[in-house]
This record gives structure tokens, C-alpha cells and sequence, in this order.
């Protein structure tokens, strides 16, 4: 199953139509952030170790 797929079925919400879920700009960036600052510290330790 595709989680994409999923996410942008129209759903059924009190009888009427609400759009499928969708990322923004602002949350694409905060998620990038969140995942690139534990990754760059993992990074740069890793590094300082093999000096």
C-alpha cells in the first residue's frame, strides 16, 4: 500500500467532501531541518572519530 495514494483520496467528513492531506512548503522545510541536524551531528562525529 502507498502511503501517497492514501493521502490523496478526498475523504468524507459530515457528509461532504474534504481534500486529501497535503505537505506545505513550511512543514517540507521543517521536516528537512529536523532530519538534517541529527545527520550532520552523527556526521561530524563520526568524522572527529576517525582522526
Amino acid at each position: 500500500m502507498m502511503v501517497n495514494g492514501d493521502m490523496k483520496n478526498a475523504n468524507k467528513i459530515l457528509k461532504q467532501h474534504a481534500p486529501g492531506a497535503r505537505m506545505t512548503r513550511s512543514a517540507a522545510f521543517l521536516l528537512a531541518a529536523a532530519l538534517s541536524v541529527p545527520v550532520g551531528l552523527v556526521l561530524l562525529l563520526v568524522d572527529l572519530l576517525l582522526i
